[in-house]
């Protein structure tokens, strides 16, 4: 009995049909939040990030996340003191690592429009002798289920954070202002020295960019 041989147009259109199967089923899956995935399939297991959780209630598939200024690595965060209320994670750019420090005592939550941002002082220790102390503009990447690094404000080498003011947008609006207050090392003092020289600090900031006014 002779084999049936198909048509060549039938024989290459079976890739194409399965093609087009496997990028609608990618296109749906990532259609879906993991709310959406967990309320379809009930039996599924999501495990949600317990720094996250912790720090900004939220609950996110994926870590928090914090690109290190001034270099091209990421770093991780996975540690907290609660009793410092200090979040920490480390990175390694291969030419520098070091440590990233999140002040979540001073961690301020504010809303422009449907989305969550946070305000909170940070700090990056290297192998280096500095330690440069930024205030970062955080936010709640619903569609990737992270906490990011949105924009810094470099604030100087080893200053002392004192205070943080934030005032949120009014309804509607979407650029928020504040202050923040520290020491810093005056032209006259070496860094062996705990800083003196007392600095008020204005900023803003919006959905995209924090900066001094």
């Amino acid at each position: 009995m002779k084999k049936k041989i198909l048509p060549i147009p039938l024989i290459l259109l079976v890739p194409i049909v399965m093609l087009v199967v496997v990028i609608v089923a990618g296109i749906y899956r990532f259609s879906l939040s993991d709310e959406e995935i967990l309320a379809k399939f009930p039996s599924s297991q999501i495990t949600y990030d317990p720094i996250v959780d912790t720090v900004f209630d939220l609950k996110t598939t994926n870590p928090w996340t914090i690109k290190v200024p001034e270099t091209n690595a990421y770093a991780f965060i996975n540690r907290v003191d609660n009793a410092k209320a200090l979040a920490f994670g480390r990175y390694d750019s291969g030419v520098e690592r070091g440590v990233i420090t999140v002040d979540t005592k001073k961690l301020s939550t504010v809303i422009m429009g449907e989305a969550s941002f946070f305000v909170a002082p940070m700090w990056v220790s290297n192998q280096g002798s500095g330690v440069f102390y930024y205030l970062g503009l955080f936010k709640f990447d619903q569609k990737r289920s992270r906490v990011v690094l949105v924009d810094q404000l470099l604030l100087g080498d080893r200053v002392q954070i004192q205070t943080l003011d934030v005032t949120p947008p009014a309804d509607g609006q979407f650029t928020g202002a504040g202050f923040i207050g520290f020491t810093q090392h005056s032209s006259k003092q070496s860094f062996a020295e705990a800083p003196s020289e007392k600095v008020l600090m204005s900023f803003s900031f919006d959905t995209q960019s924090i900066g001094k006014e």
